[in-house]
């Protein structure tokens, strides 16, 4: 078998030099993130996935065993095997990104340098400032082996000691935000803002964004609360709220992992007990995992107490099972006040609404897929924020059709992190 089509995804590796132009026949590659590992003599190497191919920076080869010069005279960079290296001294502490695999590292530009392996021009890409090369071109210096099993690429120099071989593992997610334990928050301070039960609505349009009432909008904005992205045109949210496992979650995960679409799984304390395989999946492959609440109650209904209750059980429970940090909140039915709003936004925490949803979270009444593909269509907006139940089996049915959908007018699926950036 073809080794470059056996690895699936290889390229990258660069030099910062400062540069009018670029290879032509590069500009324009994508460069990706991915699961893929590179190695050589066992000691890693960052790597990307340009076109279905792993490569490295040329400048991280001075760690491995290369000399790497810049002539700026012809506009080269020549790698050449170090004879007086007698060790490699490798880069450290190398992770697998958090970032999904296929999320946009880069873009090629265009730059006139070209990359010699001992003298030999190899196919090079100018990202941001560095050269980036082929991995596969590299087999010239000693032996490579894919291993799948591994997701890893192996590099062997002769006459170069190894290191013992660690699989890597993928970098916990940082985040930014400092979220507010509940012993530190003012109870009796919330006893000021108004507790009138509000029930999330609005009037759908055609393709365009729904119609809400001015007070809406500026309860939700005083609050930080979204319901929509009016940023980034052509933007689409995918949301889904996971009350409790209908066996439909793995089939979605995998259409979303199929087409490398971000999403966000709002799971209930039910979930969290009945379904950890499923939490652990949706975090290990970078989807979001939100909070809506440990019991599913109706939060405008609630105490203080009870709220904050609600909202930190789920929490606590994401961060010392799973390792994992949430902070986006939605509230149960669509059920809220100024004092949930307040409340969630101390607590660290975008509450997240939607700019769609449609009947789909009984179960025993499902509208029929026809209907379903027709709603989330005919409804899709720049923007849109939509709230899908992991319960309904026409969701999952239509789910790669309105991808497809999407992604033939021109719309972009974006995470909540954009939108919120915890």
């Amino acid at each position: 078998m073809n080794m470059k089509k056996q690895i699936s995804a290889f390229a990258a590796a660069a030099l910062c030099f400062i540069s009018t132009a670029p290879n032509i026949e590069a500009a324009g590659e994508t460069i990706r993130y991915y699961d893929v590992a590179a190695y050589i003599n066992n000691y890693p190497i960052k790597c990307f996935n340009i076109n279905e191919y792993c490569g490295i920076y040329v400048r991280d080869l001075e760690n491995y065993g290369f000399n790497v010069f810049y002539d700026e005279s012809s506009a080269t960079v020549n790698v050449t095997r170090d004879t007086n290296c007698t060790a490699i001294a490798g880069m450290g502490d190398i992770q697998l990104p958090y970032q999904r695999e296929g999320t946009v590292y880069k873009t090629a530009g265009e730059s006139k340098i070209k990359v010699l392996l001992d003298g030999e021009e190899t196919s090079s890409f100018w990202v941001d400032g560095n050269m980036m090369i082929l991995i596969d071109n590299m087999a010239k210096y000693g032996k490579t082996y894919w291993d799948n099993n591994a997701r890893a690429f192996f590099l062997t120099l002769p006459e170069l000691p190894k290191t013992e071989y660690i699989p890597l593992q993928k970098a916990k997610r940082e985040y930014t935000r400092v979220k507010t334990p509940s012993s530190q928050l003012d109870f009796s301070y919330y006893s000021q803002f108004p507790t009138e039960e509000q029930n999330w609505g609005f009037t759908r349009v055609e393709h365009d964004e729904p119609i809400l009432y001015d007070w809406q909008k500026s309860m939700l904005e005083k609050f930080d609360a979204q319901y929509i992205d009016h940023s980034r045109p052509h933007a689409v949210y995918l949301t889904f709220d996971e009350g409790y496992e209908a066996g439909y979650t793995a089939q979605i995960l995998d259409i979303l992992e199929k087409y490398n679409i971000p999403a966000t799984f709002f799971v209930t304390g039910e979930y969290l007990d009945s379904s950890p395989d499923l939490v652990k999946r949706m975090i290990d492959n970078g989807f979001s995992v939100g909070n809506h609440t440990l019991n599913h109650k109706n939060l405008a209904q609630s105490s203080t107490e009870t709220i904050i209750y609600e909202i930190e059980a789920v929490s606590d429970r994401l961060k010392y099972d799973f390792g994992y940090e949430t902070y986006y909140m939605r509230p149960p039915e669509g059920a809220f006040n100024e004092k949930v709003l307040a409340i969630a936004k101390d607590m660290g925490y975008n509450t997240i609404l939607w700019s769609f949803a449609y009947y789909d979270y009984d179960v025993n009444s499902q509208p029929g897929t026809d209907t379903a593909y027709d709603m989330i269509t005919r409804y899709m907006h720049d923007g849109a924020i939509y709230l899908l139940h992991a319960v309904s089996a026409d969701n999952a049915a239509v789910l790669e059709n309105v991808i497809q959908y999407a992604l033939e007018n021109g719309y972009e699926f974006r995470s909540l992190d954009d939108l919120c950036q915890p």
